[in-house]
């Protein structure tokens, strides 16, 4: 009796479990895309033929992106992915990203995941609210990535309301849809940091390279960090190893 009272508890406990951390499908990250990389830093900074080598590369050998959504009804309830398994995501909200980057990814029948700095919003070199709510309309997933990009280990309340709830309001006014997912500024992040997360309705939250949470493992999913002088033959290594760099 007391072998089966104890194999029913482990049960419930597993069923209770969170997902873990590491998907089984690599995420990519990109961050500014250039016509050169000629006096940019290539760990941020990629130029658009580059882009679109990796693209290509990715088509070629039967690749096929999901969303975030996607990504979190397999991490949470098992749904299938498709084969070969791909997520692109964007930082920062870049011009580029509208006008680069969405027309690549078109041409191959992929989507993004792009994560929105919203105090960029309209500015110069940034996307607009209506070029924003375009990308939702073409298929691509909006997220959150704070509103001037701070430190997240670090903030009172007031200072998450600014960072987190109103950018998602938001996002969520300008594309009618919900933005339940987001993106640590420098992938940095903490536990109570995940919990602020968690108790504001956020399904996923991802950084970049870094450590995992064991408690909260959707709230550190980590991403590939693409470097702009990658060959594709190197970002193909980098996505069977996990491995991330310049």
């Amino acid at each position: 009796m007391t072998q089966v009272l104890l194999l029913l508890f482990t049960l419930a406990v597993m069923q209770q479990r969170p997902a873990v951390a590491t998907p089984p499908v690599p995420i990519l990250c990109y961050h500014n895309i250039r016509a050169s990389l000629e006096g940019h830093r290539p760990d941020y900074t990629i130029d658009r033929e580059r882009f679109r080598q990796h693209l290509q590369s990715l088509y070629d050998r039967g690749y096929h992106t999901i969303t975030a959504h996607q990504l979190y009804q397999h991490l949470t309830h098992g749904t299938v992915l498709p084969e070969k398994p791909v997520m692109i995501t964007f930082d920062d909200n870049r011009l580029e990203h509208f006008t680069v980057a969405a027309p690549i990814l078109r041409q191959f029948g992929f989507t993004g995941v792009f994560f929105i700095m919203t105090v960029t919003i309209g500015k110069p070199g940034y996307m607009t609210a209506a070029q924003i709510k375009q990308l939702v309309g073409d298929g691509h997933t909006i997220g959150v990535h704070t509103w001037n990009h701070p430190d997240m280990r670090h903030l009172t309340q007031e200072q998450w309301r600014v960072q987190v709830d109103l950018p998602r309001q938001t996002l969520e006014r300008i594309t009618g849809q919900p933005a339940p997912y987001f993106a640590f500024p420098y992938g940095a992040w903490n536990e109570a940091a995940l919990l602020q997360l968690k108790s504001r309705g956020m399904k996923l939250a991802f950084q970049l390279n870094g450590k995992t949470s064991s408690i909260n493992a959707l709230y550190t999913i980590r991403r590939l960090e693409v470097a702009g002088n990658w060959q594709p033959a190197r970002l193909l290594q980098a996505m069977r190893s996990g491995q991330s760099g310049s």
